[in-house]
């Protein structure tokens, strides 16, 4: 009797640390691969950042690196009350400011916090460049916290009207890339393209390259690592039978349609003229990201040909909207309406399609309902950001506060907002460039006749050339376009080391006159 007692009571301990065990490991999971996914704000700060001119620079390093704490402070305020607190099947009303809510929750906030500051993300690139800093603001609060949580309600709470008729959307390809798409969409329309981005009278359109390919392509691994981790994550589980099976499959089909969608994206854009019939490094990014968008909704149940076809599919409506909306004279400086609403529209499409036990697979009536509440539960997103969006964007047009100054825009929120330009000049000018040029062009001229430096110009063109609209200064090829020396520093040079007054006037006649 004693014994079976002992056995009882040896048993329940045991079964009670497994649980503990099993808790631990999970919060551990989440944790990390919360932290995996906020990587992909640095990604998207990256990528902002090179994709943009760079008197614009530090502005969007500020306003990235604001999203995540501004998200975080208003997620725990409502955000998180909204999406999961107790309510009923559309909002939640319990656990603002965490209060009331459960010690072993927090780790999932974490998680849940990291997701929601993605909305705001994708709509601050979208109208970088132009968009003012107190819009900013405001739009971040209220997208954060209150747009995406209660679409997030609606998809992933076990009682979510739209998660209850069986939508599909496991790692948010609907209630937050789809919706900051469309978000992003608005926001664009309402600010209104950069200025000299578009001559509306001869209806050209002018490219505003962005500063760094360097940067972007390196924000672009952080956020393809960020996805992988999204998607992984969004098992939030890893101690019962399956869970390890279930975040490899996601890691895989996240990775395999990414790669069809770049590979989709980049032969576009060789092979049509709205790619401008090259290799684009930029495209061949935005269509592995479009892919991987496209596999959130359902990479953990979808095989994977089917993620690789959701890629392929996700890469061509990426390319298809980039160049509908620039046909338009929509202005969307990082494509986060073509990537992001692209992908995950397509993604939203296919999961029904392509899952285990959807209409292509298995083809039963519970599917092909399933199918039927997918596309009302896309058409509820998009309603549901285009019509919160309109009404705050449109607010912030009204009272004139969406969009900077025009003397801003044109000079840049580097200096005229912030004062602290991330290429300063002074940092540039440093004597070892200006010792490299001038003893390359004194050992030039003083070995080659000036007649034939001049007559060739192939010296000039190699080291310097003049800038004649820009206050007359010489402009010197192979440093940085801060570092425009004044001509009299240059020519002060000559008249010490190589030239009598006459020849140098000579010279700078019969150069101008040739070369201009």
């Amino acid at each position: 009797m004693e014994a079976s007692v002992l056995n009882e009571t040896a048993v329940s301990i045991l079964a009670s640390r497994l649980a503990m065990t099993q808790n631990n490991l999970n919060d551990f999971f989440i944790i990390i691969s919360a932290i995996l996914v906020f990587a992909m704000q640095a990604g998207f700060s990256l990528m902002e950042t090179g994709l943009v001119r760079s008197k614009n620079a530090t502005n969007i390093l500020m306003k990235s690196t604001l999203d995540a704490f501004i998200g975080a402070t208003v997620y725990w305020l409502v955000g998180y009350a909204f999406a999961y607190g107790d309510g009923n099947e559309f909002i939640g009303w319990t656990g603002f400011a965490l209060q009331g809510v459960s010690p072993h929750k927090i780790s999932f906030w974490f998680y849940q916090t990291i997701f929601a500051n993605t909305v705001s993300t994708i709509v601050s690139g979208a109208t970088a460049e132009r968009i003012n800093l107190p819009a900013f603001f405001i739009y971040a609060f209220l997208l954060t916290g209150f747009l995406h949580p209660v679409a997030s309600r609606w998809v992933w709470h076990t009682s979510g009207w739209l998660k209850v008729r069986g939508v599909i959307d496991f790692g948010g390809g609907g209630c937050v890339h789809m919706l900051g798409g469309v978000s992003a969409l608005v926001a664009c329309l309402m600010v209104g393209p950069r200025i000299g981005r578009y001559d509306n009278k001869t209806m050209k359109k002018f490219a505003f390259r962005g500063h760094s390919n360097t940067l972007t392509g390196v924000g672009a691994f952080l956020l393809m690592m960020g996805i992988l981790g999204y998607n992984m994550s969004a098992q939030l589980d890893l101690s019962h039978p399956g869970d390890g099976v279930a975040v490899s499959v996601s890691a895989v089909n996240t990775l395999l349609a990414g790669s069809s969608g770049s590979i989709v994206a980049t032969i576009l854009g060789r092979a049509t003229p709205t790619g401008s019939y090259r290799w684009s490094y930029n495209t061949m990014l935005n269509g592995a990201i479009a892919g991987m968008v496209s596999a959130c909704p359902a990479c953990n149940d979808m095989p994977f040909w089917g993620a690789y076809v959701t890629g392929a599919g996700a890469g061509f409506l990426y390319f298809a909207l980039r160049a509908l909306i620039n046909h338009l004279h929509v202005d969307d400086p990082l494509d986060a309406f073509a990537v992001h609403f692209g992908g995950g529209f397509s993604g939203m499409v296919s999961a029904p399609l392509l899952v285990t036990n959807g209409v292509i697979l298995v083809g039963d009536v519970n599917s092909a309902e399933v199918f039927c509440w997918q596309l009302v539960g896309i058409l509820v997103l998009i309603a549901w950001g285009v019509g919160f969006c309109s009404i705050l964007f449109g607010s912030l047009k009204y009272f004139k506060i969406l969009r900077v100054e025009s003397c801003v825009e044109i000079h840049g929120m580097d200096l005229m907002k912030h004062g602290e330009p991330a290429y300063p000049a002074e940092s540039w000018q440093e004597q070892q460039y200006w010792d490299h040029q001038v003893k390359q062009l004194v050992y030039s001229l003083s070995s080659t006749k000036i007649d034939e430096a001049v007559g060739g110009q192939t010296i000039f063109d190699s080291i310097a050339t003049v800038d004649l609209g820009v206050n007359n200064n010489f402009r010197l090829t192979g440093m940085p376009p801060q570092m425009n020396f004044a001509h009299l520093a240059l020519t002060d040079h000559f008249q010490k080391s190589l030239f009598s007054l006459e020849n140098q006037q000579r010279v700078g006649l019969d150069f101008i006159s040739r070369k201009y």
